[in-house]
């Protein structure tokens, strides 16, 4: 269709104002020539600033307060029209040729289905950090760029009977991490419409495990297209070593429960239950889960405590490489033990005064 942007830009804000206009001055300097590509802000406040951005621009303006960020992301490509949905988190940015190489890559391989890049991390004045709090995105196989053929990968998984995003993460390490840093065709969250409803967070593994399973090509780079902002802010960076010992455990809470939620969502049914990073990652969230004295928490539904199925998820875990010790079977195995008497807010107080004696006197 004449006049159809080719890209569109989901530009997701919830609760923070204070960094989306400058994610949206870096939209406005993308070399890539406007009738190419569209941007849809999805947010739940007002901002003078904002909102003038995106009215100079005929951007579209979606007001949506669902805390789950897949439905956020729904909301958004209801109003795109892009064959390509790019992505970018209110405190993110993109260098000025980022669309512009998002282009050039989904235009030269007709069955692209997901692009990766890499960043530099800044802090919250926008300074380049010397000593980023994580690695950087970089392929581990075969240079930069790189096109995966994901049908090969799957079949070569297959052989090695590893689940296939764990050999993805293999090809590059953190494939899938960053939103602000990928791409996917549209079909590919088309077809996992009713799975993204269900979303609360980590919509970055959900793209890459979605895009395995539509599979197609890959497209990786090394080339630092994105600036990651950490600041104290970010959901992933909240320290969860400040203020007092009751703040500490809420905060720890409030992370692991939609965690262990998305983590079960994409390893079990985008993932087909394989033993994988995801799977893997729930398995010991709830095991941290269950060791949190809350009462606020009160008592734990089964879905979130410890199983004989837990017990044989950790033993494919270990068996994968995902748990490097037998100790941390061991842990599985007592979890399993006292599940009754952590599944309640008293019994969970009762081994957490335990554990800290233990630590203390070790």
């Amino acid at each position: 269709m004449t006049g159809q942007p080719y890209i569109s830009v989901i530009v997701t804000a919830y609760n923070r104002r204070k960094y989306l206009p400058f994610a949206l001055r870096s939209l406005e300097a993308q070399t890539l020539p406007r009738d190419r590509f569209e941007v849809v802000v999805v947010k739940n406040f007002e901002d003078k600033e904002s909102d003038s951005i995106i009215s100079r621009n005929g951007w579209k303006d979606v007001y949506n307060d669902d805390p789950y960020h897949g439905r956020k992301i729904l909301a958004g490509l209801e109003e795109s029209r892009g064959e390509v949905i790019a992505f970018l988190e209110d405190d993110d940015m993109y260098v000025s040729n980022r669309l512009e190489e998002v282009y050039k890559a989904f235009t030269s391989y007709k069955h692209l289905t997901y692009f990766h890049n890499s960043w530099t991390i800044i802090d919250d004045k926008g300074s380049v950090l010397e000593r980023p709090p994580l690695p950087t995105p970089k392929n581990l196989v075969g240079g930069s760029p790189i096109v995966v053929d994901v049908d090969k990968l799957r079949r070569l998984a297959k052989r090695y009977n590893v689940s296939v995003i764990d050999l993805a993460l293999k090809v590059r390490a953190s494939a899938w991490y960053n939103s602000s840093s990928l791409a996917v065709r549209r079909s590919v969250l088309e077809a996992r419409r009713p799975l993204l409803r269900e979303l609360p967070t980590a919509f970055d593994a959900f793209a890459l495990a979605s895009s395995l399973g539509a599979g197609g090509l890959m497209y990786l780079t090394d080339e630092k297209l994105t600036l990651f902002r950490v600041h104290g802010e970010n959901w992933s960076f909240v320290s969860v070593d400040k203020g007092s010992k009751e703040e500490m455990r809420l905060r720890r809470a409030r992370y692991l429960l939609p965690e262990i939620s998305a983590c079960r969502l994409i390893g079990s049914r985008l993932l087909n239950d394989e033993a994988n990073v995801c799977l893997c990652t729930e398995d010991g969230d709830k095991r941290a889960l269950l060791t949190l004295p809350l009462p606020e928490l009160g008592a734990l539904p089964p879905a979130l405590r410890i199983s004989i199925s837990d017990v044989k998820l950790a033993l494919r875990c270990y068996k994968v490489g995902h748990y490097k010790r037998l100790v941390d079977l061991a842990f599985v195995m007592g979890h399993l033990l006292l599940s009754p008497i952590l599944a309640s807010p008293r019994g969970r107080l009762f081994v957490g005064k335990l554990l800290e004696s233990v630590r203390r006197q070790s």
